[in-house]
Parts: structure tokens; sequence; C-alpha cells
């Protein structure tokens, strides 16, 4: 239910910490950059879901789309961070560990969001 807020990006201005919207062969992805590898002429960039096990297939730079500059969630705009606070470094674990995890908080969210566009 988040909307992102989408900079034109270089490959000289994206880091690993920064949230970067590309498009698979399916949808569009946003993703925290960790890593960016190679030589000058021929390199890439890894991404990762916070709260996914693996990482992405490698991308070329030409293939981001944009940076994530702001979050709008529930009416509140925020710059996201460069890594994750501790608390949300151990959900993320959790995530990728346990599927089961991953459901209940999912349908919680889901829960808690439906109640609060219901008041």
């Amino acid at each position: 239910g988040d909307s992102l807020v989408v900079e034109p990006a270089t490959s000289s201005s994206v880091a690993p910490g920064d949230i970067v919207l590309f498009s698979n062969a399916y949808r569009f992805v946003a993703h925290r950059v960790v890593e960016k590898k190679g030589d000058a002429e021929n390199w890439r960039v890894l991404t990762r879901g916070d709260a996914m096990a693996t990482a992405d297939a490698p991308i070329r730079p030409s293939e981001i789309l944009g940076k994530v500059s702001f979050i709008v969630r529930n009416g509140r705009c925020f710059e996201p961070e460069k890594s994750l606070r501790r608390s949300e470094r151990a959900l993320s674990t959790l995530l990728r560990r346990s599927e089961t995890a991953a459901r209940v908080i999912v349908g919680v969210h889901g829960l808690s969001r439906a109640s609060t566009k219901t008041v």
C-alpha cells in the first residue's frame, strides 16, 4: 500500500543501501542495492528485497529506471534509510527464514490496514 517517489538515477548516483526501481520480465521491482561489481565498462548491480533470502539476478545500470527518494505510507512522506534498524533487520531475517511467519505478518498487516480504512 505504499507509494514511491522515484527520481532519475545515473550509474554513478546509485550506491549500496539505495532502493532502486527496475523492471523484470513481469513487473516493476523496488529493491535495495546490495553491491555494485565489475569494471568501469561492464559492471552490474546486485539488489535484494529486505525480506528476501537471496539477491535478485544482477542488473545492468541501464536497466535501472530510477532511485526511490521518498516513501509515502499512511499519508506520511519519509526518506528511505540506507540501512535497516536492528528491529527491522531482525524482522526481515525472520521473514526470510519462515514462510509461516511471513504469511502471518502479511495477514496481520492486511487486517490492520483494512480496519483503519473502515474507521
